[in-house]
């Protein structure tokens, strides 16, 4: 499926000053490099003239009041445009030169039956999500995720970059799955005979790469393809212990659930300390069925367990649990930076700097303790969020807080809202939430489970925490405030102290 931009035939009648080029239609985005994968800076309206400054595979660099742009040289109209046959390609065929999968920048994104902020609300997307884009106006995409098809702002999708390798350049390598449900083709084409399924977390040796799709090869040794944009590089923890477990798992994090069923909502029948070793009496899934002290069967995540023969080494397993903040390694994650704002408040204020200063005071007040403190971002940045789980991981964090500020088209909504994912999430979403309510004057919303990639692909004990409404106009002006935020602060560090001292 390629890209369809605009199609319409450009005029070729107008004169214009040498070095000057003119938009042929309304709302042409300007963006900050030569390629669609760049986010828009501005727009241009038909007619609105510029100078051109070069030329770079069929893209213009234009000056603006502020800096310069590029626009895409077929939705211009100038001097010196290629009128050569061979040369002049339709929107469409410009398009399919470039990657059509982009990745979801912020959560909660509204997806519309229609190219419009009126359009009506058709579902909505998460940071993270992987996307199939179609088509392009006016500053929307027409994206498709396998059970939605709708359009989005183009501002919140980042386009993924993939390398074309060809089969016989190809190098075996381990990759994951990143979503439930991938057809797995006999050909490496979207429209290649299905012949099967994988699902999140599976893990795979690429056998041979052809232009963004990777063949793999199925548990009954029928091999296919998948899609690259559905994959991470490196095997994920969920599913490095899959194999024959010797009987034994060995427990990575302190505090971790065991529950009455193979699901994160089930029942806790008990929690198991880091270190601890468990016997294994079968599998479901991602889940092991093991015995816990007192001959009951329950069921922990395999991607918190330490199996034999996992590639981990064992002397970097947390096998002591952190029994003091003093001794904590924690992860603080400003939300959003660079390019990615973030939420926009009623008055104009953007999530990344709310973000930036809450994780400075908090990264002031943990570090105080000896805390061994970690900052995902220490400036105005942008920051992928695989980048931000790695940063965790290698640092083998005890604790992961994600800070966010909300926004939603209803301006009556406040209130601050922690999410867990599941596995030893839950009493770290407790603590900490627990030590906002008691230091917040704001509304309690409660805590929630948040199926974010920051915390579901996070090895650590994660939370993401939402600490106000900035479409909220006297909310947005409590959160500016440093009291504000110093308060926030405090709680999210009162319930890490409580925390690791085994208040929960």
């Amino acid at each position: 499926m390629s890209i369809f931009l605009i199609t319409a035939l450009l005029p070729e009648t107008q004169v214009h000053a040498e070095g000057t080029v003119e938009s042929a239609y309304d709302n042409t985005l300007i963006r900050e490099g030569p390629g669609l994968s760049y986010p828009a800076v501005t727009s241009a309206d038909e007619g609105d003239r510029f100078t051109e400054l070069q030329r770079v595979s069929g893209w213009v660099e234009v000056s603006l009041e502020e800096g310069s742009g590029w626009i895409a040289d077929w939705l211009l109209v100038g001097a010196e445009l290629s009128t050569d046959t061979s040369e002049a390609q339709s929107s469409a065929e410009r398009a399919s030169d470039y990657n059509n999968n982009g990745t979801i920048l912020v959560d909660r994104l509204n997806v519309r039956d229609d190219f419009s902020s009126e359009g009506n609300v058709i579902g909505t997307l998460n940071t993270g999500d992987q996307v199939t884009i179609s088509d392009e106006k006016y500053g929307w995409l027409n994206i498709t995720t396998g059970t939605l098809t709708g359009w989005v702002s183009s501002d919140y999708v980042e386009y993924n970059a993939f390398s074309t390798v060809a089969p016989s350049e190809t190098q075996t390598d381990d990759i994951h799955i990143t979503v439930n449900g991938l057809q797995v083709r006999a050909e490496p084409d979207r429209n290649g005979e299905v012949i099967g399924s994988v699902n999140l977390y599976e893990s795979f040796t690429v056998e041979e790469q052809s232009e963004g799709w990777l063949m793999i090869e199925l548990e009954d040794g029928q091999t296919g393809w998948i899609a690259e944009w559905f994959t991470e590089r490196g095997i994920h923890p969920g599913s490095e212990g899959t194999g024959d477990p010797d009987g034994q798992v060995t427990i990575i994090y302190n505090g971790s659930n065991i529950r009455l069923e193979p699901s994160t909502d089930a029942a806790v029948l008990y929690k198991a300390g880091a270190g601890e070793s468990l016997e294994v009496t079968g599998e479901s899934g991602d889940w092991y069925e093991v015995l816990i002290p007192g001959g009951e069967r329950g069921y922990i995540a395999n991607w918190i367990v330490s199996a034999e023969g996992k590639t981990e080494p064992e002397e970097e397993l947390n096998d002591e649990p952190v029994e003091s903040i003093s001794d904590a390694t924690i992860v603080i994650d400003a939300g959003h930076g660079g390019r990615d704002g973030g939420a926009i408040g009623a008055a104009g204020t953007l999530e990344k700097s709310l973000t930036i200063r809450t994780a400075e005071a908090l990264y002031h007040m943990l570090s105080s303790t000896g805390a061994n403190v970690i900052m995902t971002r220490e400036d105005d940045r942008h920051v992928d969020l695989h980048s931000r789980v790695a940063l965790s991981r290698d640092h083998r964090a005890d604790a992961f807080i994600s800070l966010h500020y909300d926004a939603i088209n209803d301006r009556s909504v406040k209130g601050f809202t922690t999410y867990f994912y599941g596995g030893p999430d839950e009493a770290l979403a407790d603590s900490v939430h627990s030590g906002l309510s008691d230091s917040m004057t704001i509304k309690n919303r409660g805590i929630h489970h948040g199926n974010f990639l920051v915390l579901r692909d996070n090895s650590a004990p994660s939370v993401l925490i939402e600490l106000g409404f900035i479409s909220n106009p006297s909310e947005e002006a409590s959160v500016n405030n440093e009291r504000f935020r110093e308060i926030a602060a405090t709680g999210i560090y009162n319930g890490l102290t409580d925390y690791f001292s085994g208040g929960n």
